[in-house]
């Protein structure tokens, strides 16, 4: 398609000609060549190139590539318009220029598509905050914001991790033990000893998995003993447990049994895989965005099954990597191509991270938005991101929105992208400070609330940035 701005013919001492003007198109468009005044010029929205048209012979002059504000502002215009849709590119000139702010106001929303697969949506994204990012080179580049604004479907934001590893070698057929190292709940009662026994070895890499007779979640706090069981899985990314295992309670220690230690929540992270794992991770997974399944899906364009890699021995995928694709699959390449990664700060929980520090950095092109940036009152303030303007705007807050405020926020609901009139609870990244397996949410009612465990299954409205990857 291409579009000229409007063409005038001018008489001057008895002689017509046509004013040069100018034109936007696309690289693989045909150039008119007729009616085209001289020194007219035609710019190549997909690759910012410009021609001006010599009319002696009638042809285009290459001439360098589009620059100037004027010219950026009608590439954004079109976009604005959705009349032309490889022009994110121009998009990505203004940002770079510093003018993000002046042609997309905190508010204005990007075209866009996302195909899951079967269906192919409207995905428009909204612009959160125009601010400074760091990139991948370690570069402070200027950066529009964007945030999805309809949600994702419901995925969970971590698996639920193993409790023992095979580690160093197979775990041999026999029987095993181990003892609770603390109260928890209505159900885990310190000292208590569970026994199990495994029919045949489980080999290096192998996981025993703490679940109950139809779930792979134990939810040990919450769930009779009488219900738990150790699933057991060969390899780490097997999704279907080889075997569920019955538990017996023990009033000691069993005789020809191996004592595999202590289940505790004091327990810290642990690379090796050797001890057992922290036992609020092996109920409810880990709250820890860096290692978090759904991170991993959002910054892939794999297929189903295929997206998930283990990050740390006791790692698990979650439930839905055989159902969902990489998000970045169903994106327009030419839209990935302005997003780059930039770094993303988030706390950490101070049960089994405090000694690995406060926060911890990633680089992702894809991020699920903090507390602090959707302007809800932090846990630790000044750390996961300025507020986005945005969400102050939309909530119409002089203030950060409180935490666990009753009641209903209308103006912080969110709807999914298949069904814009189905409210959605809204997972964010940020970890609940006071354990290691929750992270924050908006639930669908519009309020912030913690209590939301990494291996329940929540919306996503992820959010990322155009800005220079140089």
């Amino acid at each position: 398609m291409i579009t000229f701005d409007d063409k005038i013919t001018v008489t001057e001492q008895g002689m017509q000609y046509i004013r040069p003007t100018k034109g936007y198109c696309l690289s693989t468009d045909t150039k008119p060549t007729t009616g085209i005044g001289n020194g007219s010029v035609l710019i190549e929205i997909d690759t910012g190139k410009s021609y001006v048209f010599d009319e002696e012979h009638t042809t285009w002059v290459a001439s360098g590539v589009a620059s100037s504000v004027s010219d950026i502002k009608q590439l954004t215009r079109l976009i604005a318009r959705g009349s032309v849709e490889e022009s994110y590119w121009g998009i990505l000139q203004a940002v770079k220029d510093g003018l993000g702010p002046d042609y997309f106001p905190i508010g204005s929303q990007i075209p866009c598509t996302w195909d899951n697969g079967t269906t192919v949506y409207d995905f428009p994204w909204d612009v959160v905050d125009h601010r400074n990012v760091v990139n991948a080179k370690g570069h402070t580049v200027p950066a529009m914001i964007l945030q999805a604004h309809w949600c994702l479907p419901t995925i969970q934001f971590d698996g639920n991790e193993a409790f023992k590893v095979a580690t160093g070698a197979a775990l041999e057929a026999g029987k095993y033990y181990f003892k609770m190292g603390q109260n928890w709940g209505n159900n885990v009662v310190k000292d208590k000893i569970y026994s199990f026994t495994l029919a045949a070895d489980l080999p290096e890499h192998g996981q025993l998995v703490l679940g109950t007779a139809s779930s792979t979640t134990s939810g040990l706090p919450d769930t009779a003993p009488s219900n738990w069981r150790v699933l057991v899985y060969d390899a780490p990314t097997d999704t279907t447990p080889k075997t569920r295992l019955e538990l017996t309670e023990e009033d000691s220690a069993p005789e020809n049994a191996t004592d595999l230690g202590t289940l505790s929540n004091a327990e810290k992270f642990d690379a090796t895989g050797v001890a057992l794992n922290n036992m609020q991770r092996s109920a409810y997974g880990y709250n820890r965005w860096s290692m978090s399944g759904v991170r991993q899906m959002l910054n892939s364009d794999a297929p189903a099954g295929s997206w998930y890699h283990q990050q740390h021995p006791y790692d698990r995928p979650p439930d839905q990597l055989g159902t969902y694709r990489g998000f970045m699959a169903g994106l327009p390449g030419d839209f990935l191509a302005v997003v780059p990664q930039i770094e993303v700060v988030t706390a950490l929980n101070t049960i089994s991270d405090s000694e690995i520090g406060t926060t911890e950095t990633t680089l992702d092109r894809f991020f699920l938005p903090s507390l602090e940036e959707e302007y809800i009152v932090p846990q630790l303030a000044d750390v996961e991101g300025p507020y986005w303007p945005y969400w102050k705007e939309r909530l119409g807050l002089d203030s950060p929105q409180v935490q666990y405020a009753p009641g209903t926020n209308p103006h912080h609901i969110r709807y999914l992208v298949s069904n814009h009139s189905q409210a959605q609870s809204v997972r964010l990244r940020s970890a609940f400070r006071g354990n290691s397996y929750n992270t924050w949410y908006v639930n669908s009612t519009g309020y912030a609330y913690s209590y939301n465990s990494a291996t329940s299954a929540n919306a996503l409205a992820p959010a990322c940035a155009i800005c220079s990857s140089d």
